[in-house]
């Protein structure tokens, strides 16, 4: 169950872009202890429209592939966890949690899951157990990693390009003067 009903919520945001009202005055207004979840409302009803607000009573899953692709999106474009989830139409909480789940174990911690209770005899077994990768997995993994290292030595290069132009005019001012 959510916090805050969608009907709360729209009427948040259309009080603020009516320009009634600023975030900060907002949460105030409401006795809201943060405005964070105002300011999320509103990118997030800004970029996708007041229906975006309406929460979803279904459970989805997602594939790995699609995990993957939420994470490598958020890590080659640089921009924030609440733009990737408003970009895939996705909960920014889940964004955050795969985004852990990676860091953390890999592509492996992307997979699924069986739901439900364990069986009983899972219990006796203490040992811990670790999970292995497949192939395709390490393949994507290391996809994933070789993908980061273009973009860093994409950003690295441009960085060296505007550097040298920067010199290049500044020693062409000094000509001039």
């Amino acid at each position: 169950m959510t916090k805050y009903s969608s009907d709360f919520k729209a009427k948040l945001v259309n009080e603020y872009l009516d320009g009634q009202i600023s975030i900060l005055g907002l949460s105030k207004k409401y006795g809201m202890p943060s405005k964070s979840p105002i300011y999320r409302w509103i990118h997030q009803a800004e970029a996708n429209g007041l229906d975006y607000l309406i929460s979803k009573k279904s459970h989805k899953e997602y594939s790995q592939d699609f995990k993957l692709s939420v994470i490598e999106y958020y890590k080659l474009h640089e921009i924030s966890r609440l733009d990737t989830a408003i970009y895939f139409k996705i909960s920014p909480s889940q964004v955050d949690s795969w985004i852990y789940k990676y860091n953390q174990y890999g592509v492996i911690g992307l997979r699924r899951r069986p739901r439900g209770r364990r069986p009983l005899m899972a219990k006796k077994k203490k040992k811990q157990t670790r999970l292995n990768s497949t192939k395709e997995e390490k393949y994507k993994q290391e996809i994933l990693d070789l993908k980061a290292k273009l973009h860093d030595a994409e950003m690295d290069r441009d960085i060296l390009k505007a550097l040298k132009t920067l010199r290049e005019n500044d020693h062409n001012s000094k000509k001039q003067n």
